[in-house]
């Protein structure tokens, strides 16, 4: 079965609560909820949560710089199903406020997630959110699990 972006919808609608966290044995730093556990066993997109991890020491660098506790997570892709994968986050550099600091951002040439018909890009967020301080922890979570 070849999922559309009707089965990615339903996804984010029936998670908007989590009562359990996932962690992948190789990463001590990453729980991830029930919703992206569904978003990745339906989508077949477990290479999501392994490229959140593959970030996870640069997020924990920026933990240590600005002591930042909350990122979004963006894929973004085309028609063509090229596009990328970016975590960012919202804060001060200096006197200015940005809405945008990119933390990460890694271009993927074939994104295998469904697009929308109607829209010439298809962007999917998600966030990720401290969880611990000591040890610091990062949750992977829907939108709608906030």
């Amino acid at each position: 079965m070849t999922a559309t972006y009707y089965d990615v919808k339903q996804v984010y609608d029936r998670n908007y609560g989590s009562d359990r966290l996932y962690k992948r044995n190789y990463c001590n730093n990453l729980y991830y909820t029930t919703g992206i556990m569904d978003f990745a066993e339906t989508l077949n997109a477990h290479w999501l949560i392994d490229t959140v991890i593959s970030y996870m020491p640069t997020v924990l660098e920026e933990y240590k710089k600005s002591e930042e506790t909350f990122f979004m997570i963006e894929v973004r892709l085309n028609q063509k199903q090229e596009g990328y994968f970016e975590i960012y986050r919202e804060g001060w550099i200096g006197d200015e406020y940005h809405e945008s600091i990119t933390v990460a951002r890694q271009m993927i040439p074939f994104i295998d997630l469904p697009t929308k018909i109607d829209d010439e890009i298809t962007s999917y967020k998600f966030y990720l959110e401290l969880s611990s301080i000591n040890p610091v922890i990062y949750t992977l979570l829907l939108p709608g699990e906030h």
